[in-house]
């Protein structure tokens, strides 16, 4: 099962501004997460925003086609050396790619530690129904492996249950959010033109230096088939004021 069109915007949004309260610059950066389902997809396309390189494991050969239809991923392979040789070449050239891998979690996990593939986050998706993730025992590797050297580990579906050294990352997102006073805002729109004029304008009002501006940069060419026509952004108070004139 795939996440619904109408959802993707808000949950790449959510990522990506999550990636943003952990890290200023993810370029060159490597993401791991196991689940290419709706938080796995979402976390791929904010990876991507960021710049980051990302890994997305999932043994559900359906669910990573899918996510490679969507663009959440630019390749789907089916072994951890195959993923390696592209992350590794984009990577060093500190460029954004998002690979999704066709294996089980366990093994793959096991695959990266064995090659000393050591990434800056890890996420483990649990609350996707369909997806055969062994979270209990893949948190517990991942927290063997990669915490101590300094990898984020990161729940951003609460499904952890309170694990020891694993980050609660909604809470860090509120957290962030509200000491920037920023509110999750969703504007409607008609037509494609409206929607196109919108962001254009809505790059006027989010500093070049703030990430939300690469948010409001790159949303609009990876949504661009969503339906209906909507942009989703944090804004401050007074930006949304700015923003419903400019609507």
């Amino acid at each position: 099962m795939t996440e619904r069109t109408e959802d993707s915007q808000a949950g790449a949004l959510r990522a990506f501004t999550l990636l943003s309260a952990l890290r200023q610059n993810w370029a060159g950066a490597l993401i791991v997460c196991c689940g290419l389902g709706p938080g796995g997809s979402a976390l791929s396309f904010a990876a991507n925003i960021a710049g980051a390189g990302c890994l997305a494991i999932d043994a559900r050969p359906d669910v990573c086609r899918a996510a490679l239809r969507s663009g959440a991923c630019d390749f789907v392979v089916n072994t951890v050396d195959e993923a390696l040789r592209v992350l590794k070449n984009e990577i060093r050239q500190r460029r954004p790619v998002s690979v999704g891998l066709t294996l089980d979690s366990t093994a793959a996990l096991d695959a990266l530690v064995d090659r000393g593939v050591l990434p800056e986050l890890f996420v483990v998706f649990r609350n996707d129904a369909d997806a055969v993730v062994p979270a209990t025992a893949t948190w517990d590797r991942a927290l063997q492996a990669f915490e101590p050297l300094g990898t984020v580990i990161a729940d951003l579906d609460r499904s952890s249950s309170g694990v020891e050294g694993v980050l609660d990352a909604r809470t860090q997102l509120e957290n962030f959010t509200k000491e920037r006073n920023l509110t999750l805002e969703a504007f409607p729109f008609d037509s494609t033109e409206e929607l196109r004029a919108f962001d254009s304008k809505l790059l006027q009002i989010i500093p070049a230096a703030d990430p939300r501006h690469r948010w409001c940069a790159a949303a609009p060419r990876i949504f661009h088939r969503e339906r209906p026509y909507r942009r989703l952004v944090f804004l401050t108070g007074a930006e949304r004021e700015q923003a419903i004139q400019l609507k």
